[in-house]
């Protein structure tokens, strides 16, 4: 059979990173103080770029009496209400919260964790070093609390993915590789983390053990910069400003995200047409189209924000009513799901985030709450309670009774899951509750 050369068309889809849409990524995961930071160094090194004076009542809102406040609120049945419809801010006119790392930690462990694996992360939390690195063995940590390191680890990796991600890593290697799958890296990427210490003696040997070209090789070590070696080292005093502000109107979640007045400039194509020579309008041109790119990076950040803020607060509308015992269970893929858009995007959004709320400021990834079985630990508690509350005194329920009753519920919980919820609250066996 002969074998002939031929030419055929073949059209395929793919997806590349254009400088575009790797800016927009970039700030996608900024939170608003460094985005602010990013937006000042821009305009300082671009003359096409130009702030818009604005009257001072644009920024701010006036209340009847005169006074200025960056937002109006109303309190309803305990909960925040909106009334401004203002969306442009001033971050300096709004006071940071000035949280401890550990403090930090500890809320966020709080509504993760109860009873002794609670204690567990506290202590974790209380012997992490300046850098944020846990190096304390864990056997020294089961010892302390009578329990497995299988326990402990359980634990600490949970923590890991707190924010800032990466605190209580054992070391370099296992705080960038969770840092990077946080962001959506490549499996290949994150896996390859594991020989960066082969970058020292040249890039040659890292590529040997990893397999990449070149292209895939400048990709990684841009990955690699934008990873925090010491996520616990900016500690002490982290001043906050919320990204977001979600409130009550009408009993429905409202989501509004917070702009500076940095975001409002304009493009001055006045150089372009002065341009003389083809050097200047080269330079010009390329700093307009990075301009250009900017503005639009922003505003899709900023409704990419808003569109996962709404999407998230309608889940956890419980929460805005009741506070934070009613945060429901919640993934990434969830939200991604509902939005049509990838997970990694909703990770990145998430990333460094925090969000104003009735109940207080919380780091945006605490609403995208773990689940058991699909149902809240502090949900299947309650549950349980009053399961027992419910029962008959003289005929109290067994734990596998009370399994079998929360899976009539639609809840799957095995027996020993309902023996070690109902300790933790205090609540004695079914012998012990029995009335003679």
């Amino acid at each position: 059979m002969d074998i002939k050369p031929l030419l055929q068309q073949k059209l395929t889809v793919e997806l590349k990173l254009t400088p575009a849409l790797m800016h927009s990524m970039e700030l996608l995961q900024l939170p608003i103080i460094e985005l602010e930071n990013a937006l000042k160094d821009e305009i300082e090194t671009n003359p096409v770029i130009e702030i818009e004076e604005q009257e001072e009542d644009s920024v701010v809102s006036v209340d009847k009496e005169g006074s200025e406040s960056v937002w109006d609120f109303v309190v309803d049945g305990g909960n925040l209400v909106f009334i401004d419809d203002s969306e442009t801010f001033d971050p300096l006119s709004i006071k940071p919260s000035p949280v401890s790392l550990r403090d930090r930690l500890l809320k966020q462990a709080s509504l993760e964790f109860d009873g002794k694996d609670f204690e567990i992360a506290k202590f974790i939390i209380d012997n992490l070093d300046t850098t944020g690195f846990l190096k304390i063995p864990f056997s020294e940590i089961a010892s302390e609390f009578g329990v497995s390191t299988e326990q402990v680890e359980s634990v600490r990796k949970k923590i890991l993915r707190f924010d800032p991600v990466g605190c209580a890593a054992k070391d370099i290697i296992e705080c960038f590789k969770v840092q990077a799958e946080e962001i959506g890296a490549p499996e290949k990427f994150v896996k390859a983390i594991e020989y960066i210490d082969e970058l020292r003696k040249g890039s040659s040997f890292f590529v040997k053990k990893t397999g990449f070209s070149e292209k895939e090789l400048e990709e990684f070590l841009s990955l690699l910069r934008h990873l925090d070696p010491q996520p616990g080292s900016d500690t002490e005093t982290v001043r906050i400003v919320p990204d977001l502000f979600v409130g009550l109107r009408d009993g429905k979640p409202e989501v509004k995200v917070l702009k500076t007045k940095m975001f409002n400039f304009r493009l001055n194509t006045a150089y372009l047409k002065t341009a003389d020579t083809k050097e200047l309008k080269k330079y010009l041109m390329e700093k307009y189209q990075r301009a250009l790119n900017l503005k639009k990076a922003i505003d899709q950040r900023n409704q990419t924000l808003k569109s996962i803020g709404e999407v998230v607060f309608s889940h956890q509308i419980e929460f805005l009513k009741k506070g934070e015992k009613y945060i429901k269970p919640l993934g990434y893929k969830d939200v991604a799901e509902k939005l049509s858009i990838h997970e990694s995007t909703v990770s990145r959004a998430v990333k460094d985030k925090f969000v104003e709320t009735p109940f207080g400021v919380y780091p945006f990834k605490v609403f995208f709450k773990r689940a058991v079985s699909g149902t809240s630990s502090d949900r299947i508690k309650e549950l349980i309670k009053e399961i027992i509350e419910s029962e008959d005194k003289r005929k109290p329920f067994s734990d596998l009774k009370i399994s079998q009753i929360l899976k009539e519920k639609g809840v799957k919980v095995a027996r020993r899951t309902v023996a070690k919820y109902r300790e933790e609250m205090g609540i004695p066996g079914a012998f012990e509750r029995r009335e003679r």
